[in-house]
């Protein structure tokens, strides 16, 4: 069974756990070839598996939600949660002054259209009593986001950690102040990047759902263990990238967001207060134009 992957972002060391997968032949044990296309949110994942454009992808579970509530449908499931810290949070180069919520009123932040962090800033700035619209926002693409930061152009930028700092990098700013206001650290810890599927998909083939959770599963504690396997991953593929680089931004993200208290079992917890956050955040995204409660979603669309 062939596979088309929509990744996350381009081939880089935040999504090198599921390129080494195909390397160290993890889908072909299981009868399955995977291409991959490179992506440009996590966000943005459910979009284009929806669209047709592939069959499973590394996105945004708060993304797969609101599809869900707009819609009534369950067309896509999460299979594995990839982060146990979301690195969703505000990106600013620090003058010696930590940033707070406090500071965000009256100012002005950038990001991408379709930002994960940007969706969410504005129910994490009502939990923490503050006007959720009031900040101007600037939807840009990365290399102006990148370039308004290291100016000190906006306050921060809304952005994944790693995104941010290592895209900032690889253009050649200093990143030695960058700092980050993480959400989690704010009252709102929600579910991020997973494994994401079409339901369709899955049903062509019984077990498939297993399978893919295997994968990831190895793929992932294989990186814990040795990050040079996702290094080289990359550089089969993007052989101008620094490699030093790529490990330094999957090491970030292994240490910080997905296995930071060590190796786990990488399972939702359906009934947890993550798990209410993320369905919080959706609700308030989609608002009015929700088809559908809340209620039952969690189980309906997250598998494990």
């Amino acid at each position: 069974m062939e596979l088309r992957f929509k990744l996350n972002y381009l081939f880089q060391g935040q999504n090198s756990p599921f390129l080494h997968a195909v390397d160290a032949g993890y889908f072909g044990d299981h009868g399955l070839s995977c291409t991959f296309v490179e992506g440009f949110s996590s966000s943005l994942v459910t979009r284009a598996l929806v669209g047709g454009e592939a069959d499973i992808g590394y996105g945004d579970v708060s993304s797969v939600f609101e599809r869900a509530l707009r819609t009534g449908a369950t067309e896509v499931s999460c299979l594995v949660p990839i982060y146990e810290h979301t690195p969703c949070c505000l990106g600013y180069l620090s003058d010696g002054k930590r940033l707070t919520l406090a500071d965000i009123p009256g100012s002005t932040l950038c990001g991408p259209n379709g930002d994960t962090s940007a969706r969410l800033l504005p129910l994490l700035l009502k939990r923490n009593g503050l006007a959720p619209d009031s900040y101007t926002y600037l939807g840009v693409q990365p290399e102006e986001r990148d370039r308004l930061v290291a100016q000190r152009s906006v306050l921060a930028a809304t952005c994944f950690d790693a995104t941010l700092k290592f895209a900032m990098q690889m253009r050649g700013y200093d990143t030695s102040a960058l700092e980050f206001l993480y959400f989690a650290d704010n009252g709102l810890d929600t579910y991020s990047g997973a494994l994401v599927a079409l339901s369709s998909v899955l049903e062509t083939e019984p077990g498939l759902a297993g399978k893919l959770q295997a994968i990831t599963r190895q793929a992932w504690h294989d990186c814990l263990a040795n990050p040079q396997l996702g290094v080289d991953a990359v550089i089969r593929r993007s052989p101008d990238m620094d490699p030093e680089i790529v490990r330094k931004q999957l090491t970030w993200i292994l240490e910080r967001q997905v296995f930071p208290n060590g190796a786990r079992l990488m399972e939702f917890d359906l009934e947890g207060a993550k798990m209410a956050d993320t369905l919080e955040c959706a609700v308030f995204s989609v608002g009015e134009d929700a088809r559908r409660s809340a209620e039952g979603l969690a189980a309906a669309v997250c598998q494990n």
